[in-house]
């Protein structure tokens, strides 16, 4: 496999800037259903898996799932300031590749399991209840030095549920 699958096996990210709410409400359902969908292909990984890279470089299935906790517990409150705040609140990224490294990365990857599947529903039940205005609210990202409107945003993070997901098949079709 070329290196250019491995990192973006589902391509990179495709983001509308002015998306129709079919586009909306599809994003939600792949943020809602990604918890289990998780939870299917977990279950089918070995001890070894687990650990083991999903390309030379890459993270293993238990950084990917640790990543994603903390990736979408950052996303959900990125939003949330959004669509409260008065003005374009600026938010700041964080250093996924040195959290990467951190212990808890190495924990058991159900505790980030059930914690995106608590997270995945609140988040969608908060971007169910977001009125028009709240559509039209935006964050400035201070990393990526530029602004996301809440239709970007909602749009990211459903490709990156769908990206890691791809990353963790990977994994799991190596099975002997």
């Amino acid at each position: 496999m070329d290196l250019e699958f491995l990192q973006y096996p589902i391509g990179r990210a495709s983001i509308e800037k002015n998306p129709g709410e079919e586009r909306i409400e599809s994003s939600i359902a792949v943020i809602g259903r990604m918890p289990q969908q998780l939870m299917e292909f977990a279950k089918g990984l070995t001890a070894e898996q687990w650990d083991t890279p999903y390309r030379e470089g890459g993270w293993s299935p238990r950084q990917v799932v640790h990543h994603l906790a903390d990736s979408h517990m950052n996303g959900f409150n990125r939003q949330r300031l959004a669509v409260v705040s008065q003005d374009v609140p600026s938010v700041t990224g964080y250093p996924q590749d040195v959290f990467s490294k951190l212990p808890d990365y190495s924990s058991d990857p159900f505790l980030s399991i059930i914690l995106l599947a608590s997270l995945h529903e609140k988040w969608v039940s908060f971007l169910n209840g977001i009125t028009k205005a709240g559509w039209q609210k935006s964050y400035h990202h201070m990393e990526d030095e530029r602004e996301y409107s809440m239709k970007e945003s909602v749009q990211q993070y459903a490709w990156h549920s769908q990206h890691h997901l791809a990353h963790i098949r990977i994994v799991l079709d190596q099975k002997d």
